[in-house]
């Protein structure tokens, strides 16, 4: 591949990536062999190439990061480009309409326009205290930015989905199962893990719909109070019947870990505590509710019972709360640095795609 542009750069020029589901699964599948490609290309010791040279990408962070920030920091920089950082407390807040305060919020209709005039693309990350937790108005936030905007708008995660994480999680699987076609016949576990923090929704639908566009047998396991939205599950659902997989949902652990070949323990909260599924919001009613499932943490004995299938995580995961020290740092198939990495290269492939000439 080199240093000149290969097939991908361009491929989508000008195009939003608000979720991966506003895409076929082919395109998806072009997406996961360009980052591939890229993995490949960094690996063989390429970390800049100039296929985004002038570039500019916006990064509006409402929540704070450390993976998603640093790779597309980097990721934008090794393809040429550049990228800014803007946090909502150092301008005038990007607000809907409903919340807008005189010299302390600006409207998101002006802040898109006017980015769109200066750069090339703006990526968001909105959820949780930022979007008042009434769930989906983070998801509509970054919709309303790509309403706006004349460049592409990228979604770094909000409170329904998490589109890069999925696709690095895709990318780990594929690679740990040696690139098959597909994921058919393979069983993958999105289950929910403790935690004593309020986390959203957005990694286990996404990884959900994902592994099932991806034909896996998908099986979602929690307990009681903590289901996912409807929607999401909705097009999981469609993934399945579409490549005649099996797509789940049970509530117990153990049952749901046994022959996996994957599994994904996520921490996330109890919707029915929040907007638009309660009339208030009840952190410390969530908390106490979660507080009754300690157990539903990953530990060495547990994946050994279910017959050692890979572990994977999007980070940073809780240590002692979803997941034992020991499965992190010694379980010898864990996927949880893998993921991190990769988060580098769908990044890259998706900026290449739609910032790209």
């Amino acid at each position: 591949m080199g240093r000149h542009k290969p097939w991908f750069v361009g491929y989508l020029k000008g195009k939003d990536w608000l979720s991966n589901y506003d895409y076929d699964i082919d395109t998806i599948f072009k997406v996961l062999q360009a980052a591939k490609e890229l993995k490949q290309l960094y690996h063989s010791g390429v970390r800049k190439v100039n296929w985004l040279e002038g570039k500019m990408l916006y990064l509006i962070f409402y929540n704070k990061s450390l993976r998603t920030r640093n790779s597309f920091q980097t990721g934008v920089y090794q393809l040429g480009g550049q990228a800014t950082y803007i946090s909502p407390d150092q301008v005038y807040a990007p607000t809907l309409p409903e919340d807008m305060i005189p010299y302390q919020t600006e409207a998101i209709s002006d802040v898109a326009r006017v980015l769109s005039r200066y750069g090339d693309g703006i990526a968001i990350r909105i959820y949780g205290d930022a979007a008042k937790w009434v769930i989906g108005r983070g998801h509509r936030i970054i919709r309303e930015f790509a309403k706006w905007a004349d460049i592409p708008v990228l979604n770094m995660e909000d409170d329904v989905w998490h589109p890069f994480q999925s696709l690095a999680d895709a990318q780990a699987a594929l690679e740990a199962l040696g690139w098959p076609r597909d994921l058919r016949g393979k069983k993958v576990v999105v289950s929910y893990a403790y935690s004593g923090g309020l986390k959203p929704l957005a990694v286990p639908q996404d990884v959900a719909s994902m592994f099932a566009l991806l034909g896996a047998d998908v099986y979602v396991a929690h307990p009681p109070g903590f289901e996912l939205m409807d929607e999401a599950m909705q097009i999981a659902k469609k993934y399945a019947e579409h490549w005649g997989s099996e797509f789940k949902i049970v509530h117990d652990m153990d049952e749901a870990f046994e022959g996996a070949t994957i599994v994904y323990p996520k921490a996330w909260s109890p919707k029915g505590f929040f907007p638009p599924y309660n009339n208030v919001v009840d952190k410390e009613g969530a908390k106490a509710y979660q507080d009754k499932f300690k157990n539903w943490i990953v530990t060495m004995e547990r994946l050994e019972k279910a017959g050692k299938p890979y572990y994977m995580h999007c980070g940073p995961a809780d240590r002692g709360q979803e997941v034992t020290d020991e499965v992190l740092d010694s379980y010898e198939k864990s996927l949880y640095f893998e993921e991190a990495e990769n988060r580098l290269h769908v990044q890259k492939a998706v900026m290449s795609m739609v910032m790209g000439e």
